[in-house]
């Protein structure tokens, strides 16, 4: 049998050759779907759409996609799924006439949330703000100041001390992370999406901007990393079974638990690398619960959890808490 190229990939521990890996692969994936979803369109309508597939096949795996290229996709697979003939021929149109950098300006920068055209979807669908009293409303509002670039110092610091705690986190947030978008409101801290690969959403704090950041950089980046894994193969044998969860007082399905637990594993290596650098940063507290929400969630799938042969390669490379 040929050796598997993923196989040295299946692990927590970030590089960037691993990221590259996966990034690559991934983005391969995704311009196969892209193309697929492109060709059913052309055979469900009887039209010609190679001007459009020729946009598509433009796209270079080995380039770093914009988020607005995973939306766009994502935005043509919903209006396939859902034979709305009006949504798929919107969502081509859509594709038709953006401009050129919607699909390849993959240059990282922090700025507001929907200061780009793509973005409105992927807005409305995280929102859930018909009535503010509610108490499981989920507000996300953009940043309206006229230059709100000191909004931004803080993000970028924590960037700063992620490069210095963790280089392989640092060069695999160079690797897949073209946007950081600020929002204000209620009800999230902040969300990642395969639906706009790329960009992390995160709302301003109100107090320890650095600190914040950090965590929640970390977090969802880390959301996105088990993604491309769980992209390529699914890792559990019984991803809705539902057991405790850490960070949730509900049960949950455990694909939400093995998602949790690698978030917080990545979160305690971090945080506990700042602290033992002596950094300025206040982050003991904050690392002492990380590490009792990483037990408890390692626990949860050491008991409950059926891997697959690479999801087991992925759980053996997760650091053994020393209350599991």
């Amino acid at each position: 049998m040929p050796e598997d190229p993923l196989s040295a990939s299946f692990v927590s521990e970030a590089s960037s050759e691993r990221a590259r890996t996966l990034h690559a692969s991934y983005k391969r994936m995704m311009l196969e779907h892209f193309l697929r979803a492109i060709d059913s369109a052309a055979e469900g309508l009887g039209q010609d759409l190679a001007h459009i597939r020729s946009r598509i096949e433009r796209l270079d795996p080995n380039e770093r996609f914009s988020p607005g290229a995973y939306e766009a996709m994502t935005r043509l697979a919903a209006a396939l799924q859902s034979g709305n003939v009006t949504d798929v021929a919107d969502s081509l149109k859509h594709i038709q006439v953006a401009p050129d950098e919607l699909f390849h300006d993959g240059h990282f920068r922090i700025d507001s949330a929907l200061s780009e055209v793509w973005e409105r979807s992927v807005v409305l669908n995280a929102r859930h703000d018909v009535s503010e009293g509610e108490d499981d409303a989920l507000i996300l509002r953009p940043i309206l100041d006229k230059d709100p670039s000191h909004r931004f110092t803080a993000a970028f610091t924590a960037l700063q001390y992620l490069e210095q705690a963790d280089r392989g986190l640092a060069d695999e947030f160079r690797e897949y992370i073209a946007r950081v978008k600020l929002f204000t409101g209620r009800g999230y801290l902040g969300f990642s999406s395969p639906r706009a690969f790329g960009a992390i959403y995160m709302r301003l704090p109100d107090e320890n901007p650095v600190e914040y950041f950090l965590e929640h950089l970390v977090h969802e980046l880390s959301h996105l990393d088990l993604n491309l894994l769980m992209a390529h193969d699914p890792l559990l044998e019984n991803p809705t079974d539902r057991h405790d969860a850490p960070l949730r007082e509900e049960q949950r399905p455990l694909f939400q638990v093995l998602h949790a637990t690698y978030v917080l594993g990545r979160n305690v290596r971090v945080t506990r690398r700042i602290v033992e650098s002596g950094s300025e940063l206040d982050c003991k507290e904050q690392l002492a619960e990380f590490e009792r929400d990483y037990a408890n969630g390692y626990r949860v799938i050491e008991s409950h959890a059926r891997w697959t042969d690479r999801g087991r390669q992925v759980f053996e490379s997760l650091e053994t808490p020393e209350s599991a």
